[in-house]
């Protein structure tokens, strides 16, 4: 695509503080876009600024204020662009007793951003899910294949927390809204496992700081839990990939290669930092152990469910629909630690 021929495409780019949304600003800019980023608290403008400027040219960035939680605004950011993509949402470190504590800014904030780009006659709508929203089942097989028609039930109260309940509803209401207009083939999602890759600068994200609590010798033995990891910078690719891409449209598409387990992550970051070897764990955490450290740090609790499952996520169809390789996880895990002692937050 040439860069002419995008002059005049405008992306609304919800939620540009945060980590996956600065790499896809990075991205859409690099490509030529003009990118509107809504923050909700306008102090992180100037330090979001300063770090998109180290990737790449910003002539062409702009800034809006706006809460998920509030409709002023919205309509009137959405006015001349052609594409949204709606990447803001909350992802907390901990855990919390109450199921619904996330669903107002991610079910609500969804369909805001939806109603107000559709005003605005937006072309495309590009959200970003998770693999969260896809794999959470009682009673699954192991090793456990699941693919884009699949989806995480949200009645499991045991086994899904506030994060999955959160992906998974606003994934879920997104699709059904849009097709209650008769547009799903105007929107696709972007659902990653684990993202890791470049921190970019010392705001961080929760699988930033997983790597950060695992290289300052947090973990002594490392839980018998395994994910799909996907590299930020094909996270980030795969959003722009998606403009203009017939292809994609009513498309749930699952980006990343390989599964890994803690322990393997452990063993990349031992490779890549010889000198915080003896930090990293060396061996597995037996899973009742996993439970009674959820006790005290509910950060332990998403993985309980998932203990020694063996997950397959079916995502060469994406690779296909997006015309792009995924990453090998052991580039996407070096890249984290590396940038995590680059910005000394070890």
């Amino acid at each position: 695509m040439s860069t002419q021929s995008i002059s005049n495409k405008k992306v609304l780019l919800t939620g540009i503080s945060g980590w996956i949304a600065k790499h896809t600003a990075i991205e859409l800019l690099n490509s030529g876009f003009e990118v509107l980023g809504t923050i909700r608290n306008k102090d992180l403008i100037s330090q979001t600024k300063e770090t998109i400027r180290k990737y790449a040219p910003i002539e062409k960035l702009s800034f809006v204020e706006l809460d998920l939680l509030k409709d002023d605004g919205w309509n009137k950011a959405a006015l001349g662009c052609k594409y949204i993509m709606h990447i803001a949402s909350p992802f907390p470190f901990k855990v919390s007793n109450n199921r619904e504590s996330l669903l107002p800014v991610a079910v609500d904030g969804t369909l805001r951003v939806l109603k107000s780009g559709l005003s605005a006659n937006v072309e495309q709508f590009i959200i970003t899910s998770s693999i969260v929203a896809m794999f959470r089942k009682p009673n699954r097989t192991n090793p456990y294949s699941f693919g884009e028609n699949d989806w995480t039930d949200e009645n499991w109260i045991k086994g899904v927390s506030d994060y999955f309940l959160s992906k998974t509803k606003a994934e879920r209401i997104a699709w059904e809204f849009m097709e209650s207009k008769g547009l799903k083939n105007k929107m696709t999602t972007i659902n990653p496992g684990g993202v890791f890759g470049d921190a970019l600068d010392k705001k961080g994200s929760t699988s930033i700081e997983y790597v950060r609590q695992f290289l300052k010798g947090k973990f002594p033995a490392a839980p018998k839990w395994g994910v799909l990891i996907s590299d930020v910078t094909d996270v980030a690719k795969s959003h722009v990939a998606c403009i203009g891409n017939k292809k994609v449209g009513g498309r749930r598409l699952i980006v990343g290669k390989e599964v890994k387990k803690l322990i393997e992550l452990s063993q990349i970051m031992s490779e890549a930092l010889p000198e915080y070897a003896k930090k990293l764990p060396k061996k597995e955490l037996p899973n009742f152990m996993v439970k009674l450290i959820s006790y005290l740090d509910s950060s332990a609790k998403t993985m309980i469910p998932d203990l020694e499952i063996v997950m397959q996520p079916q995502s060469s169809y994406a690779e296909e629909l997006l015309d792009m390789k995924f990453k090998s996880a052991q580039g996407a895990i070096t890249d984290a630690a590396r940038s995590v002692v680059r910005l000394g937050l070890v």
